[in-house]
């Protein structure tokens, strides 16, 4: 967003004549100025667009700009997060959006970068909200799991946040348990600047059950547990699900753990080898998937069932089933000392360590 000084650059008054307001627009970056009163409220916009209408139209360029500019701009409130604005703009295909404050007084301006307008990711996103995080409780008595808050944010929010920081803009969200909540929170996604849908579970369908309730899908579903935060590349999770005629992509990330004792190697009664306090690890499910629509197709519908037998099933039909290395940060969020972590990795981000 435009700091202060820039700022005043491209706000001019409505008395301004047009003549002038081009050459202003000319010499700035963005090609939008902002009128203003006196006490900086925003009385419309003006862009290159109207600048070359009104010289085709044959207007008198020695008038003043409030004879042409747009009076009914489209504005972002200063509390929304410059991500959800540039939402919002995709949708819109607009390049600008001035901020204001609740006096409409202008404190800054969005701009839609080049990368920001590439085409959506041809994917869409489920989120599974619907479990009750019973070893969270007494948290989870009065609130969903998916919305105890993180840094004064909800853990789902948190989601939602990154999938649309990376472009995405269709979800589908599973709720069950105090899901009421979680649909009050989020409506229908237009204050996110994106669509958001809901799948409800009358009675828990197991972890991947409620994919059945879904209607008929078109394109590939990125599927995340409601209780993880992740920085996750999305985006490259999505490439290596298209990299092969897949029918899942499972996220999986390497977990090691240390035995805290001499581990002893018998061959029969004969001591081999003597290891001290060793570590091992292994590759763990990292609660993400990509599946493919036909994938979904194979779940029973209404039925309880589970990821693993999905991913079982699969692989026993022959289907190609590949993984994604998840090495950035992530957080299954599923008890105290979880919760406890992600919120110092969190307060760290925040202080820009």
């Amino acid at each position: 967003m435009f700091d202060r000084q820039s700022l005043q650059d491209i706000i001019i008054p409505p008395s301004m004549p047009i003549r002038a307001a081009a050459a202003r627009i000319q010499a700035t970056q963005v090609k939008i100025l902002m009128i203003c009163d006196e006490d900086q409220r925003l009385l419309g916009t003006l862009t290159d667009g109207d600048i070359r209408r009104a010289v085709s139209q044959g207007e008198n360029l020695e008038q003043s700009v409030s004879a042409i500019m747009n009076r009914s701009p489209k504005v972002a409130d200063e509390s929304e997060p410059d991500y959800v604005v540039r939402a919002r703009m995709r949708a819109l295909v607009v390049r600008e959006i001035p901020k204001v404050d609740k006096n409409h007084r202008v404190v800054g301006l969005v701009e839609l970068h080049p990368e920001d307008s590439l085409p959506s990711p041809e994917a869409t996103i489920v989120i599974m909200a619907g479990g009750r995080g019973s070893r969270l409780r007494p948290l989870t008595d009065t609130m969903p799991k998916p919305m105890v808050k993180i840094g004064g944010v909800p853990v789902i929010e948190r989601q939602v946040e990154a999938f649309i920081r990376q472009g995405f803009h269709h979800f589908y969200i599973s709720v069950n348990y105090l899901g009421h909540m979680i649909e009050e929170h989020f409506g229908d996604g237009s204050r996110f600047g994106v669509e958001i849908e809901y799948v409800y579970e009358t009675e828990p369908l197991g972890t991947c059950g409620a994919l059945s309730l879904l209607p008929p899908q078109s394109k590939p579903l990125i599927v995340i547990n409601g209780d993880i935060l992740t920085r996750t590349d999305f985006n490259a999770l999505l490439k290596q699900f298209n990299s092969d005629d897949v029918a899942a992509t499972i996220g999986v990330r390497e977990h090691h753990y240390r035995i805290p004792y001499g581990c002893v190697t018998l061959d029969d009664n004969r001591v081999v080898a003597l290891r001290e306090k060793p570590t091992f690890w292994h590759l763990v499910n990292a609660g993400l998937y990509v599946f493919s629509p036909d994938a979904i197709a194979e779940l029973p519908a209404g039925e309880r069932y589970d990821t693993p037998q999905l991913i079982e099933k699969l692989i026993n039909d022959d289907r190609h089933v590949n993984s994604f290395r998840v090495t950035e940060e992530w957080i299954d969020i599923g008890s105290h000392e979880d919760l406890l972590w992600a919120q110092q990795v969190v307060d760290k981000e925040s202080a820009g360590d």
